[in-house]
C-alpha cells in the first residue's frame, strides 16, 4: 500500500508538468514496422524534454575519463520509467549523461548527480540525443537534474537472452533488441570466448550462449575496472579498480548489467551491436573456469644473441588443481602453430604456483613465437595469451632477437587482434624521422617514423624534453611503450638528435574504401603521416560535417555515408583529444573555447567544399581512425581560402650535404657497390627491416663485395667528421 501511494505522489507531481513531460517509455518507443525496416531513431531525438525516472545504476560507480569535462569525469547514470517501478521492461531504461554546458562554454557536473543512488526518483530536462546507436538524455543547464523522491522496492533486472540482443556475429537484432537498449538486464548460461585487454588499463569480454549468440561485456563501471586503474569518479567507493578478468572458457551462471547499443549491421556504423555493462560485483556469477595464468615475466623482454631468455608465470586453480603446464614455441617464422615446440614447464623451487622455461640463445634478428598452456583436473584449459575458444589454433606472443637496437616496427607490428604492441610496459630505444612537431605552426604533438618502412613505422611520443625537434630531424628517444585508448605510443624519459635529416613520404589511403579500415585494416598506417587521396584522382568532399567530438568525414562523394568516409579531426586538444589547433576547418566553434585556444580564425566544414588530398598522422581512438592534419598546408588544393602557415625548420641542414657529398653505386647493385663519403668515417649496412648486414670503416672511398647479399633493399647509413647522411641501395640479380 506504501508503494501505491508514492506512485501516486510521484505521478501528481508530474502533473504540474505535463506541457512538457514526456515519459522514457515514449522517448523509446518504435513500432515493430520501424523496427523490422531497421529505424531504431527515437520520434524524440533533437527534442527538449523533461522526464522522472527510478535510478538503475549508482552514479558513484560510473567511470568514463573526459578531459572535455572539469574534473575529469563524465558520468551516466541509467534510469528507467516510474511506470514500471522497480522492474525492468521493454522500452522503459535511458542513459542519462550528467553533463551541461555552462555559460561560460565548460562542460560541468551537477553536484548531486555522482550521488544518486538505485531506487532514487529523478527529475531530468534534457536534450533527447543518440551516440553510436543509443538513446541519451543530455542535461539542458545546470538546474536540469534533481532528486525527488525514492521507492521503497529494489530494483529488479529483466531476463533476457543473449539471442535477443545479437547474432552469432555481434550483429545487433533491431526488432527483439531494441526494446531492451537501455535496459537492465540478466543473461544466463553464456560462456566467454575471448578476453580483450586495451587501453594498458582496461578490459572487456565476448561471450556466447548455447546457440553461438555473441555479445561484448564492456566496463563503463568500476565493477569492470582492472587494479591497474585509477578511478575518476571522486565519489567512487574506491581509489582502485579490482577486477579480475575471466580466463576463455569461463563459464558464468549469468552476467546482469545494463544495455548499450554499439551500432552495426543494418543501423549503420561498424560497432559491435548491443552490449552488457554490468556495475556491480555480484552481476558475475561463475560457474567453473579453467586455470589462471598471471604475473608473466620475460627477462630480457629484448633479448640480443649471446643471452637466454627466462620465463616465468604463476598458475592457479580456484575451483580444483592444476594438470600440467607446457610452454609452446618456435624459432622458425614460417611455421605453423599447430607444429610449434612443445617442452613442459617445471614448477620453481620453493613455490606451489610459479612455473619456468629458459628459451636458449637464437641469430640476432629471430623471430620468437609462443604461448603458455595450462590444463587443470576437470580437464578445463586455458591459454596465455587468451585463446578464443572458437578459434582453431591459439594467439602467441613474440620478440625478435636484436644486436643492434630495435627499429620502430618492432614495437608497432603485432599478431593482437586490438592492435596492442608485443612491448607493452618495456622500457625501449628507437631511432626515427619526425613527421609532426610541438613547434608553432605544427600538430602540437611529436611523431616519429622509420624512414625505411612502408608499415608499422610511425609511432607518437609523449613524455618529456621533447619540444626541441623539428620536422624531418632524426631524433633517438627513450621510453616505455603503453597502449592508450587504442594507440600505442612511447612515454619518452629521454631523448636526443643523431645529427641526421631524413624525409617521410606520405603513404596514400582511400578515404571511401571502408572494407580497408574496417576491423582494424589501418592498424599497420597507425601514427604514420598519411594521406587521404581518391585513387581515381577525384576530389575529395566533406560528406558528414559534424560527426560529434570534433570528427567530420570525408570521401569522393558529398553524400557518403559514415561507413565510406574516412574521419577528420581538429580544432580540439584534451586529455583524449590530440589534434592541431593550427587547422581552420572544424565541425563547431565551440571546441575552440572548450579544448584550447585555436591559433588560427576557425571555419566550420559543409559538403560543398573540396580538396584533392590531405596529409597528416593517423590517429586511433574511441573505435575509429581518423586523420589528424598539421596545419592548414595539408589540404590540397582545398575550395577555401585558408590562412598561410609556415613552421620552422631544422637548423641541421645535412639533407643538402649528404646527397652532395655521399654516393653508392651502381645502383642497383649486382655483385660490388662503391661507398664514397666526404672524409673518413663508418658505413653501417641494414637490410630494409633493421638487420644489421655490416659496419665497415672507410678513408673516403670504400668498395664492398655484394655477393652475399639477398636481392632486395638496403639502407645505407654514414657517419663520419664532416656529416652524416643516408641512402638507399638496391641489390638485384
Amino acid at each position: 500500500m506504501k508503494r501505491v501511494v508514492l506512485f501516486f505522489t510521484v505521478l501528481l507531481g508530474l502533473s504540474a508538468n505535463a506541457q512538457n513531460y514526456v515519459s522514457i517509455s515514449d522517448i523509446n518507443y518504435v513500432s515493430p514496422t520501424d523496427l523490422a525496416t531497421c529505424n531504431d531513431t527515437s520520434s524524440y531525438l533533437g527534442q527538449t524534454v523533461i522526464t522522472r525516472g527510478v535510478v538503475v545504476t549508482p552514479g558513484n560507480v560510473t567511470e568514463v575519463a573526459s578531459g572535455s569535462v572539469t574534473g575529469g569525469l563524465r558520468p551516466f547514470i541509467f534510469i528507467q520509467d516510474t511506470a514500471v517501478g522497480g522492474q525492468s521492461s521493454p522500452f522503459a531504461g535511458i542513459e542519462v549523461m550528467g553533463v551541461y554546458q555552462s555559460s561560460t562554454g565548460s562542460l560541468q557536473v551537477p553536484a548531486t548527480f555522482t550521488q544518486a543512488l538505485p531506487g532514487d526518483i529523478v527529475e531530468v530536462k534534457g536534450v533527447v540525443g543518440e551516440y553510436n546507436g543509443s538513446n541519451q538524455l543530455s542535461l539542458a543547464d545546470a538546474n536540469s537534474f534533481s532528486i525527488v523522491n525514492t521507492i521503497s522496492s529494489s530494483v529488479v533486472s529483466d531476463t533476457i537472452t543473449v539471442g535477443d540482443l545479437n547474432d552469432p556475429q555481434f550483429v545487433n537484432n533491431v526488432a527483439t533488441g531494441e526494446p531492451y537498449e537501455g535496459s537492465y538486464v540478466t543473461l544466463t548460461d553464456v560462456t566467454v570466448t575471448q578476453v580483450i585487454p586495451f587501453s594498458g588499463n582496461r578490459v572487456s569480454f565476448n561471450i556466447v550462449d548455447g546457440n553461438g549468440n555473441a555479445m561484448n561485456v564492456s566496463d563503463r563501471f568500476l565493477a569492470q575496472k582492472l587494479t591497474s586503474w585509477t578511478t575518476v569518479n571522486t565519489n567512487s567507493p574506491q581509489t582502485q579498480g579490482s577486477f579480475v578478468p575471466p580466463v576463455p572458457g569461463t563459464f558464468y551462471n549469468s552476467i546482469s548489467g545494463v544495455v548499450r547499443h554499439d551500432a552495426n549491421g543494418c543501423t549503420g556504423d561498424n560497432g559491435r551491436g548491443y552490449e552488457i555493462n554490468p556495475f556491480d560485483a555480484s552481476h558475475y556469477d561463475i560457474g567453473y573456469a579453467p586455470p589462471y595464468i598471471s604475473n608473466f615475466e620475460r627477462d630480457p623482454s629484448i633479448p640480443t644473441s649471446n643471452q637466454d631468455v627466462e620465463i616465468v608465470c604463476s598458475i592457479t586453480d580456484f575451483d580444483g588443481s592444476v594438470d600440467s603446464v607446457a610452454f609452446v614455441w618456435s624459432s622458425i617464422d614460417t611455421q605453423s602453430v599447430a607444429n610449434f615446440t612443445i617442452a613442459p614447464m617445471i614448477l620453481a623451487a620453493g613455490t606451489t604456483d610459479e612455473f619456468e622455461f629458459e628459451i636458449p640463445q637464437q641469430p640476432d634478428g629471430t623471430l620468437i613465437r609462443y604461448y603458455i598452456y595450462a590444463k587443470d583436473n576437470d580437464g578445463n584449459e586455458s591459454y596465455l595469451p587468451s585463446k578464443p575458444i572458437n578459434q582453431a589454433t591459439p594467439n602467441f606472443d613474440f620478440y625478435t632477437v636484436r644486436d643492434n637496437g630495435l627499429i620502430i616496427p618492432d614495437i608497432q607490428f603485432t599478431y593482437n587482434s586490438n592492435g596492442a604492441s608485443p612491448l607493452d610496459g618495456v622500457e625501449v630505444t628507437v631511432k626515427g624521422i619526425v613527421t609532426a612537431s610541438t613547434k608553432i605552426g605544427d600538430l602540437g604533438f611529436l611523431y616519429i617514423q622509420d624512414e625505411t618502412a612502408t608499415s608499422w613505422a610511425g609511432i607518437w611520443c609523449v613524455g618529456i624534453g621533447l619540444n626541441t625537434y623539428y620536422r624531418n630531424e632524426e631524433v633517438e628517444v627513450t621510453g616505455f611503450v603503453e597502449e592508450y585508448y587504442g594507440m600505442t605510443r612511447l612515454n619518452v624519459t629521454s631523448s636526443s638528435k643523431t645529427g641526421n635529416l631524413g624525409s617521410v613520404t606520405p603513404l596514400v589511403l582511400d578515404p571511401s574504401d571502408s572494407a580497408s579500415y574496417a576491423n582494424y585494416g589501418w592498424e599497420p598506417y597507425e601514427s604514420m603521416l598519411v594521406r587521404y587521396e581518391d585513387p581515381n584522382s577525384s576530389s575529395l568532399y566533406i560528406s558528414l560535417p559534424n560527426l560529434g567530438f570534433g570528427d567530420y568525414g570525408v570521401s569522393n562523394s558529398a553524400t557518403a555515408p559514415v561507413w565510406s568516409s574516412g574521419r577528420v579531426l581538429a580544432g580540439r586538444q584534451s586529455s583524449t583529444a590530440y589534434s592541431s589547433l593550427n587547422v581552420q576547418l572544424v565541425t563547431d566553434t565551440s571546441y575552440a573555447n572548450q579544448d584550447g585556444e585555436m591559433d588560427v580564425t576557425p571555419i566550420v566544414v559543409d559538403n560543398t567544399m573540396t580538396f584533392d588530398a590531405i596529409d597528416g598522422i593517423l590517429f586511433y581512438g574511441f573505435g575509429n581512425y581518423r586523420l589528424l592534419p598539421r596545419n592548414n598546408n595539408d589540404f590540397m588544393n582545398p575550395s577555401v581560402t585558408l590562412d598561410s602557415i609556415s613552421v620552422p625548420t631544422s637548423p641541421i641542414g645535412l639533407d643538402e650535404w649528404a646527397s652532395t657529398h655521399l654516393k653508392v653505386y651502381p645502383n642497383p647493385s649486382r655483385d660490388w657497390m662503391q661507398l664514397e663519403s666526404q672524409g673518413p668515417g663508418i658505413w653501417n649496412i641494414s637490410s630494409i627491416h633493421g638487420q644489421q648486414v655490416t659496419e665497415l670503416q672507410t678513408d673516403g672511398s670504400l668498395r664492398i663485395s655484394t655477393l652475399n647479399f639477398e636481392t632486395g633493399t638496403y639502407v645505407a647509413r654514414f657517419r663520419g667528421a664532416e656529416g652524416a647522411g643516408t641512402l638507399m641501395f638496391v641489390v638485384q640479380r
